[in-house]
């Protein structure tokens, strides 16, 4: 909410004080749609581990997995600093995990290695 003050903030001191013409304002307005309607719309989400399953759900969407079918966790450090969590399966297929759903990295990886399933990171890769 910081965030679309502070854009908000800027859009209004373009249209006063810099007198930026509407057409561009609207343009800049236009990054704040998507964002206000999560706020709005307020989607919840999260992950669980059971003994021989996991699963994870954001908005409407639910996704439930056997543990026996995963392969490996593997972590990709993104730019922003956050993580991308991908589950590999045996099969070769791979699942990526939502990013609202991601639980701290380093519990979420110790939990699987609990449930022997090892995990690899990669850091800042560009691809």
């Amino acid at each position: 909410m910081i965030a679309f003050a502070l854009w908000g903030s800027a859009l209004v001191f373009g249209a006063t004080v810099l007198q930026v013409t509407t057409w561009a304002l609207i343009l800049f307005a236009l990054p704040l749609l998507p964002g206000l309607w999560d706020l709005w719309h307020n989607p919840s989400s999260g992950l669980t581990l059971t003994e021989d399953q996991i699963s994870w759900f954001s908005g409407p969407r639910v996704t439930t997995l056997p543990l026996s079918e995963i392969a490996l966790l593997r972590l990709d450090r993104r730019w922003d600093f956050s993580f991308r969590a991908t589950l590999i399966l045996h099969s070769g297929s791979k699942i990526h995990l939502p990013q609202p759903t991601l639980p701290p990295v380093q519990m979420f990886a110790d939990n699987l290695s609990a449930k022997v399933i090892p995990s690899e990171r990669h850091h800042f890769t560009v691809i």
